[in-house]
């Protein structure tokens, strides 16, 4: 009976480690948000913000709370947004405080911590999931944005303005911490090395993309990565949001430093240089502040209206945004591989009418893009650290498999078969990010109407479709955030400004 009762010891080892890691260390989380993002795309916000909630319910049972996990990010940016749509701003704000609180924490850490020594260890004998999700450049500049927001939907101008005066130092932040990230994955490799060199050396050696593409079982990889490089092209390098540099430069406006939006807009320009509203918005600031304008814009016109005061200010997050979802690679070993997900539009227009006029949104932040360029700069780095752990996995289950066979014969396998299982159920992609975010950020702007009423018209494929909404008269100017990321769920937040 002692071979059944090492195997049946060694199992419960095994699933012990399955449980003490990540929640998306079996299930990838793509899977698990699948009823989230169907309640909300389908209008159902309180259920999905239900479902949300209940894994950040730090009294539930282990296998569904999130709290204390490295999932437990992903799951607050998600709290944080579905909170905002609903115009609930302080449980928005609450949550993305906590989720600031947990970035802080991953990003202060030692390089080489007890903490982090014991995931480094999960990852090596799971999968990415066990290390802390630290959130994608994207996610992070995205949640200052709508942290910014939440602080006008309140009505708190002061906190509004003093967010958006940090967007800057945010950006440059967001850029350092990617390069840390790098050098992180970099030593992770080089201890793994250390530890087994010849088997890390091999997995190096087999894993290059051309090797991958070139297998016939990788079609899907093949094609996914075709989608990611032709909609990365639309990002904007250095994982810059130019929504975050916009607002960033409102604030500038609003405060009537037309120097410092100056300074924004031109780093816009330099961002979306054919895009007709940046360059209005850049030559207005230019023409406030004195300055003359460059060659190139020297027929571009200002707003004929003033955008300090009296002024209205439509953001569009449209449609939903690029997720990772889990596909099948072999290199040679079949291994569980995130790819980027995206997703069609709902909408082909978005405009406002107001006061007599039509205005029409246009594109001021492509999110896709900006995910789909980090994935491709990632890939290099993220197809190496995958094949290392596979084949560190091989390795071990054949390693040991070896030892207790020399013992006896059954007992080498049983731990074969359990080794195997577990291999299987820990082969999940890590498919980790901010899901209810949109596919694009859409502006425009117009003059308070005198009626003070918008109608904001949404074309689509399936059909057209008309919000209306009149601004209070506590409202000298204001921010519309039309939320669609699908025909089902379109609502309009009106975020005031009441000082001018």
């Amino acid at each position: 009976m002692k071979p059944l009762i090492d195997v049946c010891g060694i199992s419960a080892v095994i699933w012990l480690v399955l449980l003490s890691t990540g929640c998306s260390t079996v299930v990838n989380s793509h899977l698990q948000k699948e009823p989230v993002m169907a309640a909300y795309c389908g209008g159902r916000g309180g259920e999905a913000l239900q479902v949300v909630e209940e894994r950040l319910d730090d009294s539930s049972w282990f296998d569904t709370s999130v709290v204390g996990t490295g999932d437990e990010l992903v799951w607050r940016l998600e709290a944080g947004s579905l909170n905002f749509v609903m115009g609930r701003w302080r449980e928005s704000l609450e949550q993305f405080r906590l989720a600031e609180t947990l970035i802080t924490g991953y990003d202060e850490r030692a390089r080489i911590s007890l903490r982090d020594v014991g995931a480094e260890t999960g990852s090596a004998l799971t999968n990415p999931n066990a290390l802390p999700y630290r959130g994608w450049c994207r996610d992070r500049m995205a949640l200052a944005v709508y942290k910014s927001l939440a602080y006008l939907g309140m009505g708190k101008e002061d906190a509004f303005r003093a967010q958006l005066r940090r967007l800057r130092a945010e950006q440059k932040k967001v850029q350092d911490e990617y390069r840390e990230f790098f050098e992180q994955q970099k030593a992770e490799l080089a201890a793994a090395k250390r530890q087994d060199r010849s088997t890390v050396e091999r997995a190096e050696k087999s894993a290059t993309e051309d090797k991958m593409i070139g297998d016939d079982r990788n079609t899907e990889f093949a094609s996914g990565l075709q989608d990611v490089r032709r909609i990365a092209h639309k990002g904007y390098g250095g994982f810059l949001n130019p929504l975050a540099i916009f607002l960033s430069g409102l604030g500038s406006v609003r405060d009537g430093n037309f120097d410092n939006a100056r300074i924004d807009f031109r780093r816009l320009y330099a961002a979306m240089p054919g895009n007709p509203m940046v360059r209005k918005y850049y030559v207005s600031a230019l023409a406030r502040s004195g300055r003359p304008f460059p060659a190139g814009l020297q027929n571009e016109t200002p707003f004929p209206f003033p955008l300090d005061r009296d002024c209205v200010y439509v953001i569009a997050a449209h449609g939903r945004g690029a997720a990772l979802r889990q596909i099948s690679v072999y290199f040679p070993i079949m291994t569980a591989w995130p790819m980027c997900e995206f997703y069609d539009a709902p909408f082909t227009r978005i405009s406002a009418a107001a006061g007599g006029a039509e205005y029409e949104t246009l594109p001021i932040s492509d999110m896709d893009g900006i995910l789909a360029q980090e994935f491709e700069e990632r890939l290099p780095m993220m197809i190496v650290r995958i094949a290392v752990g596979t084949a560190l996995k091989e390795a071990a289950k054949y390693a040991a498999t070896y030892a207790a066979a020399q013992e006896n014969e059954l007992l080498g396998a049983g731990v074969f078969l359990a080794a195997s299982l577990y291999t299987a159920a820990v082969n999940t992609a890590d498919t980790r990010c901010w899901e209810s975010l949109p596919k694009e950020f859409l502006l425009t702007q117009f003059p308070m109407p005198a009626d003070r009423r918008v109608v904001i018209a949404l074309t689509g494929p399936r059909g057209n479709l008309e919000r209306t909404v009149t601004l209070p008269d506590r409202c000298r100017s204001a921010i519309l955030f039309v939320n669609a990321p699908s025909p089902h769920n379109v609502a309009v937040q009106i975020l005031p400004f009441s000082s001018k």
